[in-house]
């Protein structure tokens, strides 16, 4: 599932009536059941919550990706629910909801512009290795290149396809080398941080490796609707290693993105201790005691 079908790929089409609502900032904790309960008082027809099956060596899991979708009987039973309940505490998060809105793909014929970063064309993928502060099993995810950095307006393509924005993370780039999840914690303590990962990466251009290693973050935040004044506000600061940082809502496919590469490399970890465990157990050979003549 993308991210764009996830939340729309067409701002400008929000406007139509839908019976589906979008949920966003959805506790990992919540269960369908209880999200039927909480949209029961209007007209609730079904309610789905995403996940994905994170497969090991011996065993699987099953993780929710946050977000949710409802169905209601009507369009106006739809913003009722999104009137009423968007912004309340749900499982202690604040929870986001938006009427729904139906893929729509690009066009296939236009290409977007080459972005430009300091006078350097950098590769797309030029993807390294990230840290998520949330994980207890040492998490390793995909990092967003520096090209992604560029400033809103450089690129006419982007201006004419904007991508989905999410309402409660913030990307954090350019950051010093040696910054730590500790340090993000701090920094935005006043927004109450939730999950936190920390990109390390280097830059490559044309198949030659730069020593310029590139760090950047996202961070959910506990205060969704203080998004824009975090950005604001922590923009005009230089308390991260004096160095000036940029700020900005992350793009919803990043962070679907970082979710898959958190499964995976969950996954590829378990494997590899359950592989190591069996090892260790067919190598363990009983030495039959020496009988005496």
């Amino acid at each position: 599932m993308t991210a764009a079908a996830e939340s729309g790929s067409d701002p400008a089409s929000t406007s139509i009536p839908s019976k589906r609502v979008y949920i966003s900032n959805l506790s990992f904790n919540a269960t369908e059941e209880e999200l039927r309960e909480l949209l029961a008082n209007f007209k609730l027809v079904s309610v789905l919550i995403p996940s994905q099956t994170v497969r090991g060596f011996r065993s699987s899991s099953v993780r929710p990706l946050g977000i949710g979708y409802a169905d209601f009987a009507s369009a106006e039973e739809a913003g009722k629910a999104i009137e009423e309940l968007n912004g309340i505490q749900f499982k202690d998060r604040t929870l986001r909801l938006k009427p729904y809105v139906p893929y729509s793909p690009r066009a296939p014929n236009k290409k977007p512009q080459k972005s430009k970063v300091g006078g350097s064309k950098l590769k797309k993928n030029s993807s390294k290795i990230l840290e998520h502060e949330s994980c207890n099993e040492g998490e390793c995810l995909v990092a967003e290149p520096p090209s992604a950095l560029v400033p809103a307006g450089t690129s006419v393509f982007e201006q004419e396809h904007p991508e989905p924005l999410s309402e409660d993370t913030v990307y954090c780039a350019y950051l010093p080398s040696n910054v730590t999840d500790i340090d993000l914690r701090e920094f935005f303590k006043d927004y109450k941080p939730q999950d936190i990962y920390v990109f390390r990466n280097s830059g490559s251009r044309r198949g030659l490796y730069f020593h310029r290693r590139f760090t950047a973050a996202l961070v959910t935040l506990g205060k969704p609707e203080a998004l824009k004044d975090c950005i604001e506000q922590l923009s005009k600061t230089k308390s991260l290693g004096k160095k000036k940082i940029i700020l900005r809502p992350a793009r919803l496919s990043k962070i679907q993105e970082v979710q898959q590469a958190a499964a995976r490399k969950l996954a590829a970890e378990r494997a590899k201790t359950e592989l190591e465990l069996l090892e260790a157990e067919t190598t363990r050979v009983e030495i039959p005691a020496t009988e005496q003549v």
